[in-house]
């Protein structure tokens, strides 16, 4: 019975682990959206969201890093073509930073993951990304 106890325990930690670890997903305009990751990165491409042939570069200056913020999408029934406003990005210090990359034929594919770069001063900490209408809290993505 101790040993059923113990094994329950762990499995619950476990679980409780992997449910901290993955970001909930929200729906905006017909659109699952989800942050998966976010990472510090010298130069990141400015690709449009869907990823499609823009291939100009962002690189890191001097005294600021590039914050990329990966995020997936998933194309539901209830989606509507409009335009979507480009995500912003909110630092620790209640600062918002603003992306190059914007979103272009949103609805063009059924699924796809998106970077937004972000430039900001080194050692900022993002505590939350937003597309339209949802808040996404990403401070436990941002090491």
């Amino acid at each position: 019975m101790i040993r059923n106890v113990i094994a329950g325990l762990a499995a619950s930690c476990l679980l409780a682990v992997v449910v901290v670890g993955q970001a909930a997903s929200k729906t905006v305009n017909g659109l699952q959206v989800s942050v998966a990751k976010v990472e510090r990165m010298e130069k990141a491409s400015l690709r449009d969201c869907p990823p499609g042939t823009n291939t100009v570069n962002a690189v890191q200056r001097p005294g600021d890093e590039l914050a990329v913020v990966t995020v997936n999408f998933k194309v539901t029934p209830d989606f509507k073509p409009v335009m979507l406003k480009r995500p912003t990005a909110t630092a620790t210090d209640d600062k918002v930073y603003n992306t190059s990359v914007q979103f272009v034929d949103v609805g063009s594919v059924p699924e796809y993951s998106c970077q937004f770069i972000y430039r900001v001063p080194q050692g900022t900490k993002l505590k939350s990304f937003a597309v339209e209408s949802a808040s996404f809290d990403i401070a436990a993505l941002d090491k």
